[in-house]
This record gives structure tokens, sequence and C-alpha cells, in this order.
């Protein structure tokens, strides 16, 4: 009788002790980076605006030389910011701005990993000329971070695809193109 006594008093013990248990092993797997060898699964846009994909427009500067990136963001538990930059002379670099808390990718690039073909820069390079700020939004209420490729051009940085708590697509002329281009090159959403 004693035994079923103090079990009963200690379930909500087990309880709490299951649940911390739980939360140590996600805490684990989300600071686990898997890398492309720092290998980049799916990624989002950066802009530091906790877990929402906004049609956002980011200035930049045209001598940072970056063309497209593919990212990953979530401020929700903590800063975290990395992906892939595809530079304008086509080499791809992985950058990762978790520790730094920066939100200029330029500055956080870790390692060169492949080069788009010249054939296909030139597709690339095609394209951004039909890319503009055309939206497409659906609220999706996934509180998973943000995963996003955006494009430079003209000094602005245009999303191209994103997914967080918004689903937003670009729909300008040549954006599945030039998405189906990135695929072959492992980068995308």
């Amino acid at each position: 009788m004693k035994k079923n006594k103090s079990i009963k008093n200690n379930i909500p013990l087990m309880v709490t002790a299951v649940i911390i248990g739980i939360l140590i092993i996600l805490i684990i797997i989300m600071y686990h980076n898997n890398d492309r060898t720092d290998r980049i699964g799916n990624m989002s846009i950066h802009y530091p605006r906790m877990t929402n994909v906004n049609p956002t427009t980011k200035y930049i500067n045209s001598s940072d030389n970056k063309l497209i990136e593919y990212s990953f963001s979530n401020f929700a538990w903590s800063y975290i910011y990395y992906g892939e930059l595809i530079m304008d002379n086509g080499d791809v670099y992985l950058f990762n701005c978790s520790d730094k808390h920066s939100y200029n990718s330029n500055e956080c690039i870790t390692k060169k990993v492949d080069t788009i073909s010249n054939s296909d820069m030139n597709k690339i390079l095609k394209y951004r000329d039909s890319i503009s700020e055309k939206y497409k939004s659906k609220n999706e209420m996934n509180d998973y971070g943000e995963v996003s490729i955006s494009m430079v051009k003209d000094d602005i940085e245009i999303l191209l695809i994103g997914k967080g708590d918004n689903k937003i697509t670009n729909s300008s002329k040549n954006v599945n193109k030039l998405l189906k281009i990135l695929k072959k090159y492992k980068i995308y959403v």
C-alpha cells in the first residue's frame, strides 16, 4: 500500500523529469549544425524579424558582390542565421552568422563549396532582369523559423521565395526557371 502511495506522489515529479528531458533533447537537436560539410538543409530570409517572412526590400551595397542568398533564420530561442551565398562570379559559399550575431551574411562566410557553371550563370543573370517585387502571400503559421531565397538586383535584395509563418512566393516571370537552376546546386527551399 505504501509503495502505491509513493508512486502516486511522485507522478508529477516523473512527468516533469520527462518534459525536461524532452526539452534538453530538442535543444541539443536545434543546436546541432549538420553541414554540407557545414551542410545547410532548408534555409530562410535573414531580416531581423522573429518568425514572420514578409515581402520586404533590403538595400545593400553592390560592392558586396552577393547575387543570391539562401538562408535559414530563427530568433525565437536564440539567434540563428546561416545559409549559402552565390556571388556574382558564380562561387558558392557557406555562411554562419549565428555566433557573430551579424545580419550581414558576407561577414560570416565560412568556406567555398561549389561554383555555378558559366552557362547557368548566364541564365541566372538573364532571368534576373525579369525579377521584380511581385509577391503572393499565404499565412501558414509554421513556427519553425524562416527559410528563403533572395536575389540582388540594382542594389536591392528581392525575395524569390520564403517560408515561415507566411509562405511568400515571387510571381515575377522566370522565378521558377531561376529556382530550377538553383536546385541543380542543392540550393532550394
